[in-house]
């Protein structure tokens, strides 16, 4: 799970451009500044050095609730992976946040990651009804997701609605190539999921393809770098 290089929908700017998403909350330059470094420091795999930024940023502003996003995030990475630690963090920021569906689509990921498929699409499938006019960006990856869980529980059929009512290869994300991608990882062609691969990179770049990329990472269909060692020791809570 990577959300500060994929969807961590910071207050700080991004979530504004969302119309459904609540106007964001006044940050000081300081926590601003605390942030951006917990999240550069995530990047670099510095949990316990990124873990004490959103601890100092968390005393100046106890109801931010990219704070909590990103903590939990940092739990939720490959070398740490302590689901337990990670929930609280996305509960809270849902509950600083009750209308926005930026927290949502996190504790949706959270189950995503923890490969609980179930709650997954349960909790993605209720983002597309709650929330009908999220912005194309997010609202492929949120149907994307569900066709993904749709193939890990084993319900092809439903995986391929999904790709037909939502995407075709003349759409302006990556949702369609990287979907023909899973069906061909799931049954068992990873040449061919590779090809799609290759071509959803080639039209869109990577920068745009890495949302749907790290989701293979997830399924263990490709290798994740993340899982090389971290530079420093986890911070025990």
């Amino acid at each position: 799970m990577r959300l500060i290089q994929t969807l961590l929908f910071l207050t700080l700017g991004i979530s504004s451009a969302l119309a459904q998403a609540p106007a964001p909350t006044p940050v000081s330059d300081e926590v601003k500044k605390l942030l951006l470094e917990a999240r550069d420091m995530r990047v670099k795999q510095r949990y316990t050095d990124a873990l004490d930024k959103l601890d100092a940023a968390e005393k100046l502003a106890p109801n931010l609730a990219d704070i909590y996003a990103l903590r939990g995030d940092i739990y939720l990475a490959p070398r740490r992976r302590d689901f337990d630690l990670a929930l609280p963090q996305f509960e809270k920021a849902a509950q600083l946040l009750p209308e926005s569906p930026l927290p949502k689509f996190n504790l949706a990921e959270y189950y995503f990651v923890k490969h609980d498929f179930t709650t997954a699409l349960q909790s993605f499938t209720k983002l597309t009804t709650d929330y009908p006019k999220l912005p194309m960006i997010i609202r492929h990856l949120v149907h994307y997701k569900r066709a993904l869980c749709e193939l890990k529980l084993g319900h092809r059929a439903a995986a391929d609605q999904i790709v037909a009512d939502n995407f075709t290869f003349m759409d302006d994300t990556p949702a369609y190539y990287f979907c023909k991608a899973a069906i061909a990882f799931e049954t068992g062609d990873p040449n061919k999921g590779n090809d799609w691969v290759k071509r959803g990179v080639a039209v869109f770049k990577v920068p745009n393809c890495e949302p749907y990329y790290d989701a293979f990472k997830e399924l263990r269909w490709v290798p994740d770098l993340d899982f090389a060692p971290p530079q420093d020791a986890p911070k025990q809570p």
